[in-house]
């Protein structure tokens, strides 16, 4: 059900018995709420596992003899390790159930933006962010699937011209081109109404030469003259990826993160757009996927997890999430969320499927 792929078969072992699950369970959760390292005494006082507290301190020692705890500086706690996250999230957690209310708002959030998918993902970014205390990474392919409307030239000056490509769901996009030599205003208008006439309703994400050869002979006209315009119209034409983000304000409030540097590091990875389209386009084989310390992905993560799913329209990747917090998140909440965005998503999806046919 989850997965991450560079977690080592050593760590694949689970060896565990049910006392010491109980141990480990207990320290995840007072950890999660505390950000505090977590002692015998605590558990033995909060969670009622029958057991003494030396009882519960030498399976803690034990625990971290097999490396799923870790006792930071001279601090009589521990905290659980990176292995102990994973053991956790693989053999424990169980996803948490979505409330009436945070259900209302992640439904009202996808029906008033339905008509524009890269929206959606846009607005549930804020959304999720707000539900699981953490910072939010989505992108979308905001062209994806869909169909040309027109083109328009608009004059700039007297040696460029903006080209304007409009789809069927109103999204608008544009480049500064130069007009070609010995090419008039008038003819750029020309070729426009006949691309427009030719490309009007398709779904369409480049000219290719084989298109471009069956526009000509269509159109019955030399466009050799407007290679530069052509290949200025694919660069407008190609799928656009965009990246949002939201939920640094949460992000700030957790302790593992009042370090001016730790946050800057953050911040730096956040306008690293293209960073982020790899971490999110990264194909994941499971619903979903949780990476614990993912220094695997950047090294500005190397002490944050990340929850990363993707959606799906026809077999194509149309949108990404990925949930970052420090490692001691709460997966459950999250993988709960994420459990109830996807099946939203996948119904809306598959409407605008039928409606389409």
């Amino acid at each position: 059900m989850i997965m991450d792929k560079n977690r080592n078969n050593a760590e694949q072992k689970y060896v565990l018995d049910e006392r010491k699950q109980k141990i480990l369970l207990a320290i995840i959760q007072d950890y999660a709420l505390t950000a505090e390292p977590v002692g015998s005494r605590t558990i033995a006082r909060k969670y009622n596992l029958g057991v003494s507290s030396a009882t519960i301190r030498n399976e803690m020692q034990d625990l971290e003899d097999e490396g799923y705890l870790a006792q930071p500086h001279t601090s009589a706690g521990r905290i659980p390790s990176i292995k102990g996250y994973r053991f956790y999230v693989d053999q424990l957690m169980k996803p948490m159930p979505v409330s009436n209310k945070e259900k209302s708002l992640i439904v009202d959030t996808i029906q008033t933006h339905s008509t524009r998918i890269d929206e959606v993902f846009r607005q549930i970014t804020k959304v999720v962010a707000s539900l699981t205390h953490s910072l939010l990474v989505t992108t979308a392919d905001s062209h994806r699937r869909v169909k040309l409307n027109y083109i328009r030239f608009l004059p700039l000056d007297e040696k460029r011209v903006i080209l304007l490509a409009v789809t069927d769901e109103g999204a608008v996009t544009n480049a500064v081109v130069p007009i070609p030599e010995n090419i008039t205003i008038e003819e750029l208008q020309f070729l426009a109404d006949k691309l427009n006439h030719f490309l009007h309703g398709k779904e369409i994400d480049k000219l290719d030469k084989n298109l471009l050869l069956t526009f000509q002979k269509a159109v019955q006209y030399d466009i050799s003259s407007f290679s530069n315009i052509f290949t200025e119209l694919n660069k407008v034409l190609v799928p656009k990826q965009n990246v949002y983000s939201g939920g640094i304000a949460e992000l700030i409030e957790q302790p593992e993160f009042q370090n001016v540097e730790r946050m800057q590091d953050i911040l730096s990875l956040l306008e690293e757009r293209d960073t982020l389209r790899k971490i999110l386009s990264q194909n994941i084989e499971e619903p979903i996927a949780i990476h614990i310390g993912a220094g695997n992905l950047s090294k500005s993560l190397s002490d944050i997890s990340i929850v990363r799913a993707q959606f799906f329209a026809d077999n194509d990747v149309i949108g990404s999430i990925a949930v970052m917090g420090p490692t001691r998140m709460q997966y459950g909440k999250i993988i709960g969320v994420i459990y109830f965005l996807q099946h939203q998503l996948n119904e809306l999806l598959k409407n605008r499927s039928g409606n389409n046919e």
